[in-house]
């Protein structure tokens, strides 16, 4: 016998799974005469009302900013609540979904790794989402969770430690991050609250996915130095770095090719164990400590974020940086040093004798010989690849682009550009000797610079123009005259980017934003580079409220983006875009 419903459309979604139809009903008293399927379809509105607000109440009750408690009175004690909505969104797990379903993974895949009597160290602790899963496994000694967001940690030590007892620990890490911009401890100079050699397994669970190449390594050898001999690390990453690049991204969200972790990790004396693969959304691996790796001692590998935080840090012990020995003439370890880190760069390994830059890093008294060369040549591939992301992001990823890098000095960055295919490339600066090692030693078309805006010109117009860390040292009366020079150099719809000392690089500066005049414009005649007056070339702070109404006034034209401490993490990056 046919079905009398064949000629209804059948029901899909929510409807249909709650309320299946079967057949036709015949209905009495109230709403008799009228449409079976009405009436049934009334009937399904009404219970979906309830289960709307059945989940309204719900929703309510989880997601507010109080704790949530999962038990009275006693139990209460027992199982420690989980966190507000607020508190939870510092971890990336907002909803309390999220916040479990994260907690119940991380919590398998960590207990897989748990032996006996082991202190874990937790980096990156946020609320104690992890803290709250290990509370009572029996394999927990001692547990430390560390993290830069001081509200989750007063959480964990006030809400959590008093239910699960004081073998937990919660660190706040006064760290200055996006998510912690008035911290005072830079992210290389961070030490762990844990003794040598002392722990048995830690994790950095979305940690290294937040964090900037010279951190992430820096983490990496702290890592090392509080790892007992038969400890492990599990941290994760994104995998998916920008083309062309092997670490990518800003503090919000970092991606890195998975075999360069590995190397950064190795060179920590962290050796790779197993790949774990992906869970909720990031790559998961597991390190142990590598064989005959010492503890190493941390000597801020990467601390030189600025010439200007350099120059400071250096004057109590050195006066300053000195002028090269012997003209400068590299001893046979340097020229070792060089050739083993630009032959991993794949660039040049000639230095020139003037090298500021390199001299700069060589001779500060918190950085060994090697470290410094190191940084040296892997700060170059940093800002050259930083920079081909912008390019990429203004251009597209195929476009030629010609550039000009002004300022480039004798080629730590223009040695790394020169291998990017779609860049015309060519170096400007104002040393004779530099213009003559660009193009003899890097093998770049070289622009001599001039004292004065107004004494240069450029043969011909460039899609964009580079300055890194000029602006950073130019005076009020040629600061927007050059950004009006370098602005003519454009080609229409050109850009040009350039750096500036801004809110951040204030304490390098060893200032505040008080010092800056009403203008929002601080400088200071005193040079490091020896070479150069230190009245056209020293120490300059430039506030957004001076930079935005200088370059309207010199050029009248569209600052297109701004990135608050792009570069080193203290710089501002500014970009002007010229109309067609």
């Amino acid at each position: 016998m046919a079905n009398s419903n064949t000629t209804n459309p059948p029901r899909k979604g929510l409807l249909g799974v709650l309320f299946p139809r079967t057949s036709s009903v015949t209905l009495a008293g109230e709403g008799a005469g009228r449409s079976a399927n009405v009436q049934a379809m009334e009937m399904e509105i009404s219970w979906l009302k309830m289960q709307v607000a059945q989940f309204q109440k719900e929703q309510a009750q989880f997601e507010g900013l109080d704790p949530y408690f999962l038990g009275t009175e006693h139990l209460s004690a027992i199982i420690p609540p989980i966190p507000g909505a607020g508190v939870r969104a510092t971890a990336g797990s907002p909803s309390m979904a999220g916040y479990i379903l994260s907690g119940d993974a991380w919590q398998i895949l960590l207990s897989k790794f748990l032996k006996p009597n082991s202190l874990l160290l937790d980096i990156g602790c946020g609320s104690g989402k992890m803290a709250r899963n290990l509370a009572y496994h029996p394999y927990v000694r001692k547990y430390v969770g560390i993290d830069v967001l001081k509200d989750s940690i007063d959480f964990c030590n006030q809400v959590l430690v008093p239910r699960i007892g004081d073998k937990f620990e919660f660190h706040h890490l006064d760290v200055l991050s996006c998510y912690n911009p008035r911290g005072a401890v830079k992210p290389t100079e961070v030490k762990f609250p844990a003794k040598d050699g002392s722990v048995d397994f830690a994790w950095g669970c979305s940690l290294f996915t937040h964090l900037l190449e010279p951190d992430a390594r820096h983490y990496l050898r702290e890592v090392r130095r509080v790892m007992a001999p038969a400890g492990m690390f599990l941290p994760t990453i994104h995998i998916h770095p920008t083309p062309g690049t092997r670490y990518s991204g800003d503090e919000v969200k970092i991606d890195v090719d998975i075999d360069y972790f590995v190397e950064m990790c190795d060179e920590a004396g962290l050796q790779l164990a197993v790949k774990l693969g992906e869970v909720l959304g990031q790559y998961a691996m597991l390190f142990k400590v590598k064989p005959g790796s010492p503890a190493t001692t941390i000597v801020n590998v990467g601390g030189a974020k600025s010439e200007a935080e350099v120059a400071e840090a250096s004057k109590p012990k050195t006066g300053g940086v000195p002028v090269p020995p012997n003209d400068g003439a590299l001893t046979e370890e340097m020229l070792r040093l060089n050739e083993q880190w630009a032959e991993k760069e794949q660039v040049t390994k000639v230095v020139h004798p003037k090298d500021f830059i390199f001299w700069f890093v060589a001779t500060h008294p918190e950085m060994s010989l090697e470290d410094a060369t190191k940084y040296y040549f892997e700060d170059g591939a940093r800002s050259a690849a930083k920079l081909d992301g912008h390019l990429s992001r203004l251009f597209g990823v195929d476009k030629p682009i010609k550039l000009l890098e002004f300022a480039s000095g004798y080629g730590c960055v223009s040695r790394h550009l020169k291998k990017n295919p779609r860049l015309d490339l060519t170096s400007c600066d104002i040393h004779p000797e530099a213009i003559e090692f660009l193009t003899n030693q890097i093998g770049v078309k070289a622009l001599q610079s001039a004292h004065t805006p107004e004494g240069f010109a450029t043969p011909e117009k460039y899609d964009a123009i580079f300055a890194l860390s000029f602006f950073s040292h130019m005076p009020k009366s040629t600061f927007g005259r050059w950004v009006k020079a370098l602005y003519g150099s454009l080609a229409p719809g050109g850009h040009l980017l350039f750096t500036t000392h801004g809110v951040k690089s204030c304490k390098g500066l060893q200032i505040t934003v008080d010092d800056a005049d009403e203008e929002g414009f601080w400088f200071q005649a005193r040079s490091e580079q020896h070479d150069l007056d230190a009245a056209e070339y020293g120490l300059t702070l430039s506030l957004a409220q001076y930079v935005v109404p200088t370059v309207q006034k010199a050029v009248d034209a569209t600052i297109v983006d701004f990135k608050q401490a792009e570069w080193w993490y203290h710089q501002d990056l500014w970009i002007v875009r010229k109309g067609r």
